[in-house]
Parts: C-alpha cells; structure tokens; sequence
C-alpha cells in the first residue's frame, strides 16, 4: 500500500507554528487551550506596531511578513464583523499559503485586495499595515508552485523598485540563495522538522530594470510557445530569475493528523499489508509523523539509506539498510528522493529496494516527487507479478502514482479533484480504508472466488451424465437431456441467484471485521481461489456428477432404454429425474457454501431457482407449444411421480450428494475450522451470553 502524506493521512488544516527570522526562533505562533495567543505571534505582533521602530528585528519581521503577504495565490474576500467593520477572508488551492497569508494578517501586514489592472495582465495586490501604513505592490508576474520546482515566486514592483520574491523546500532554495544558511536556521530547520512541521524558506532580491526587461522577453516567448517544450523552457527562464536570493526567514506550518489514522495504520500492518508513505517532506518531518501515525514504533528497528551522491554510494547505503533489518521483529526503512533518484538507474539498486520492501513491515521515502512516487509503484509491480499495489492520494501530484497501481484510492481533500478523478474509489478519511479492505474487499474477494468456483462446479457436474452417456451410447453423438430444458440451467435454474445469494451474504458485522485483521490474510495468500482449491471443486462436481447418473443407470436401466428424440419414454424419464436431481445438489450447494445459511436472502433466491425450474417444466411437458418443442417430454413429469424406481432414483441420488456437501460444512466448521469459522463461533458464543 503506497500512501501520500499531507492530506491523506494528515488534515491538511494549516496551522502557521512558528519561524525563524533575524536569526532565532520567535517561539510558538499557535494559541493555546484558553485561545490566548501564542508567545511568538504576541512578540511579533509587538515589534511590527513599535512606532519608533527601534528594535532590530522590526525589519526582518517586516520583510518576512510582507513577503508572505505578497507571494502567493490566494484570494481574499472582506466580510463584516460582528463590530461592524470588515474581516478579511481567505481562500485558495493550497492550505499552506492560506495559513502564511492568515499569519500575515494575524501579525498586522494583512493582504486585503488583488485587482486586476485594465488593459495589461499585472494585477495590484494592497497591504495594510503594520499601524495604519498601505503598500501597492504591483505583480508582474507568477511563477507557479510545481512538483519539481518546489518553489513558487512573484515579480512585484513597489515604489519603483521590482523585486522577486521566492519561496520553497529548504533543500531547492538553499542553492539559490546568495549565501549558505546560517547555524542557527539549519538548527531550527531540524527542529522544526522534528516537531512533524512543513518548513518553506523565503528569499528575494531586487532587479534593475534593464535585466528584467531583458528576462520578461525570454519569459513572454517561452510561454508563447505552443509545442510540448513550452512548461520545460518556461521553468528554465523562471530559474534564471530566482538566484542570488537574499535570505529572509524560515516558517514553519502543522498539518494534524488525522482522527483515526494511528488505528488504522496499526490495523493495516497487523492485516499482512505493507505500507510505505511517499511524500515530499523532509526526511525529519517524515519520520516524526511517521511515528505519531504509527507507522514507525518504539519497537521499530529503522535504518536509513540517504543523501545518496551516485549510483554507486546508493547500492552500497541500500545494502547496509538491508543488513540492518534482515531478521528484525519490526523493521523500518526510511529513503530520500536523492538516493531513489540514483538507485533506479541501476538493476541491482532496484532489486534491492524491492528486497528491502519484503523485508521491511513499514517505509518512508521522503523529498519524492510524483514521477518518484510512480516509479516506486511500478517497481514493486515489475520486481514482482503477483504483488498487488494499492496507492492512495488526495491532490494532483498523486495522479500519476493513483493510475500507477492496480487500485486507486483517493481522499477527498481540499486539494482540487483531480485524484478523485483518476482513481478508481474516492474516501473521505484514511481511516476509511481499513473497512473498505477489511469488510467490503475482503468479502468481494471471497465471493468472487465462490461464484467463480461454483459456476464452474455446476457444469461440470452436469456435464459427466453426458461424458458417461456418451460412453455408453458408443459415440453416437446422441444428447442425454432435452434441448430445451438444459439450455435453461445456465440462465433460469441455477445461475440467476447465485448474484443475490452471494451478493447479499455477510460473514460477520463489519465491526468484528474490523477487529479481526487476521481474515484478511486469506486475500494476500490467494487462500480462496488457487489451483488446489479449483481442483477440488471440480474434483467434486466429477464426483457428483457421476453419483448423478449412475444412480438412475443402476435403478432404473436408462443408458439400456429405448431412445426416441420424438417419443416420451423410459429414457426420459431417467434423464429428467438425473436433471431433477443436479439443480437440487448444485443449488443446495450453495446454500451451505454460505456463510449465512439460515437468511432469506439464501433461501429466497433459492426457492425461486427452484420455482422457474417447475415453471420450465411444466410449460415444456404440458402445454400444446412445449409439445410442439420438447415432444419427448409429454407429461414425463406425471411418469415420475408414478413410478417408484424413479423417485428413489431421486431422493437416493440427490441425497447423497447433499450429504457429502453437509458433512464437508460439518467438518471445515468444527473439525478444522478457519479463522472465519472460528470468528463466527466467538460471535455466537457472545450473541448466546
């Protein structure tokens, strides 16, 4: 099971947390139980409304805010207070920028409108504040947030200035900025990270007019273009722009996990399932939601292969991670796109990672991105053909691993709807999935299974009368039913309801289901159709087929009687009584094949199979068209009930072979029961107290 993070198995409810600026962590933004603001959030709210703007991180304060308040898509909307003035209010695709946007505001640089300008495609964003200031920053141009850039930036013009302003992932920004980071911001960097927080760095520089004119002209072509290079040079124009940044400050966003996924994740993993979470996170913000999760405990073994700087380094880190875990209770294996990023160019790095899948109950791989994501599915899918992949994703960049894996899940989040899209089933919660597997997946796999085995039972269970009869007759290719009624068995007799026999079956309450993640097993072990239990299905429709029809051979001389197609005769009279007593063996099958024997919707169906055979044939032996059709049938029926040898034919026949099938349910329910035999058990045990 391959899982995205943010969102799927987190809220993606953004909380801004805290930030580094000036060189120190401000503190906590978020407020506490009482709703009094946090210390970090009063402190800057503090500085930025000083008149005399003496302290020293008034201006790094101002310049971070200010960029949050001015990079970003968001949209605002003003709406009145309950005093009478107007609250900002305000929306967007991404929960990350609505966050860096509202603690903009919650600090007194509050963005307020977005107006377009007639005649030209810069649009004017104003920001109120700090005090009662107002700043108009022109937007140029925006250059959008991508999976691979990891970064999104603005071109704005403010009192005749322009200025990029550039925000991303640590591990894209840090290479654009005119200077390293310093101590002080990698050490809260890594706090941050280990507090399960999302970090976006923010940079910018001012540009004279001379280069921007030059760029916005290669940038204006480059997004004319209309061949398939257009978003590749676009993206490579943009990067020209965003270098040389001047560094600003560090926020840092929580992202809660969602009610119900710990339980979950527990869940899946005691099902047999591996799970590995595929996210574009920092490894230490990974792994500590991996822990809050579950996914990762304090009994895990982790080891890690990460920072990879070639093909080589990422073999030799994967095979270190795969001496550290082989043999371990709990492993977990934690990966980097960096070392994914060299590892797949390499067959043996490949095969590692899938060896390392097997060996590990439970997996992060962080800093991927999704064509990442997707070549980790499809590697699972080629190392091994029989490995079913599940993948579950809430927003765009999940798409391609959703279309990736056999089965698509998608969260309905508030990233737009394109997972959903393309997925195959659409959730509402993680915790959703444990009884999407556990009840619905579980019981469709058993009664596929079921169904699929029996229809195949059933006929060959009827066709041995006509391998014996054939036989018999010398290969005269004559048939031993009539036309018109065995044409019938794979449409009215024994077909029809098996959809609402199965279909309408349930094992146990979706709750014990949910309790009891040791049934699952029997899906990943391919416990339920499988050569061997396909043979003894057939196995037993050879059987009791052959029971079928030598019964009557023996009782009643029919393979020695007289055969006339145009003529009721003793022949006949045998071979409905061995049609007669298949649909009663098959269907009765059935029943006991299912686990809720006694309910109508078992017996109903049932009674109506047994119903429309009457039906058939009463209209092929009594009525002047069934005459006309089936004339060896003329109240054949009537010649049965009359004769002795026939009925015992019948009841010894069809007896037999039911009492082979109820001393089989006997036997698997008491003398070797499986681990849903033994759930029901413990269900009635409890039912009876």
């Amino acid at each position: 099971l391959f899982s995205d993070k943010t969102g799927t198995l987190t809220r993606n409810e953004m909380v801004f947390a805290r930030c580094h600026v000036g060189g120190q962590d401000l503190g906590e933004f978020r407020s506490d139980r009482d709703g009094r603001p946090g210390v970090g959030l009063a402190q800057a709210r503090d500085i930025l409304t000083q008149k005399d703007q003496q302290d020293p991180l008034f201006t790094p304060l101002l310049n971070l805010f200010t960029c949050l308040a001015v990079c970003h898509s968001v949209q605002v909307q003003l709406k009145k207070s309950d005093t009478g003035g107007t609250v900002p209010v305000y929306s967007g695709m991404s929960p990350d920028e609505v966050a860096l946007v509202q603690a903009a505001h919650a600090v007194g640089s509050s963005f307020c409108s977005r107006v377009r300008k007639h005649g030209s495609s810069s649009s004017e964003v104003l920001v109120n504040g700090p005090l009662d200031s107002q700043r108009v920053f022109t937007l140029l141009h925006e250059l959008a947030f991508s999976a691979d850039r990891k970064r999104m930036s603005v071109v704005a013009r403010h009192k005749g200035t322009i200025w990029c302003i550039t925000k991303g992932a640590d591990s894209v920004m840090e290479p654009l900025l005119a200077k390293p980071f310093a101590e002080a911001c990698v050490s809260d960097l890594s706090k941050f990270s280990q507090q399960g927080l999302r970090t976006l760095v923010v940079g910018m520089r001012s540009i004279d007019n001379a280069e921007y004119e030059a760029w916005s002209a290669e940038y204006l072509a480059a997004w004319n273009l209309i061949d398939e290079s257009r978003d590749e040079k676009v993206a490579e124009v943009a990067a020209r722009l965003e270098k040389g940044l001047k560094f600003i400050g560090v926020t840092a966003v929580e992202d809660r996990v969602q009610d119900g996924v710990p339980e979950a994740i527990s869940t899946i993993k005691e099902a047999g399932i591996r799970l590995w979470i595929l996210t574009g996170d920092k490894v230490e913000t990974a792994v500590d939601i991996a822990r809050s999760c579950a996914l990762f405990t304090p009994k895990t073994t982790m080891a890690c292969a990460l920072l990879a700087f070639n093909a080589k380094d990422a073999e030799t880190k994967l095979l270190e991670a795969h001496s550290a875990l082989d043999g371990q209770a709990e492993p977990g294996l934690v990966l980097d796109g960096q070392t994914l990023m060299h590892a797949m160019d390499s067959k043996e790095c490949r095969k590692i990672i899938y060896d390392l899948g097997k060996v590990s109950r439970s997996c992060i791989c962080a800093r991927l991105s999704p064509m990442q994501k997707l070549q980790l599915v499809k590697l699972v899918r080629e190392q091994n053909k029989q490995a079913i992949t599940l993948a579950i994703g809430d927003g765009a960049n999940d798409v391609p691993m959703l279309e990736g894996a056999h089965l698509g899940i998608a969260i309905r989040g508030k990233e737009g709807t394109q997972a959903v899209q393309a997925s195959d089933i659409a959730i509402s919660y993680f915790r959703f999935v444990v009884p999407l597997l556990l009840c619905h997946g579980r019981r469709a796999y058993r009664r596929v299974a079921l169904f699929l085995c029996f229809y195949l039972y059933k006929n060959v269970a009827l066709l041995m009368s006509d391998v014996w009869w054939m036989h018999q007759d010398m290969f005269r290719a004559r048939i031993v039913f009539p036309e018109y009624l065995s044409i019938g068995s794979n449409v009215l007799y024994s077909a029809w309801h098996v959809l609402f026999v199965i279909g309408f079956d349930k094992d146990m309450p979706d709750e014990q289901a949910c309790q009891s993640p040791g049934l699952y097993h029997v899906g990943p072990d391919r416990a339920l159709f499988n050569a061997r239990r396909l043979t003894r299905w057939m196995l037993w429709g050879i059987v009791q087929g052959s029971i079928l029809w030598a019964v009557p051979c023996a009782t009643m001389g029919t393979a020695q009687a007289a055969y006339d197609p145009k003529e009721p005769g003793p022949f006949w009279m045998g071979s409905l009584v061995v049609f007669t007593a298949h649909n009663i063996v098959v269907n009765l099958r059935l029943c006991l094949q299912s686990p809720t024997l006694f309910c109508k919707s078992v017996w109903l169906p049932t009674f109506a199979a047994f119903a429309c055979y009457g039906a058939a044939i009463l209209c092929l032996c009594y009525t002047p068209w069934g005459k006309d059709l089936q004339p060896s049938m003329w109240h054949i029926p009537s010649e049965v009930l009359r004769n002795p040898q026939a009925l015992l034919s019948l009841f010894v026949a069809a007896g037999a072979c039911v009492a082979m099938d109820v001393a089989d349910r006997v036997l698997k329910y008491w003398v070797w029961p499986s681990a849903l035999h033994a759930g029901e058990k413990a269900d009635a045990a409890i039912l009876m107290r």
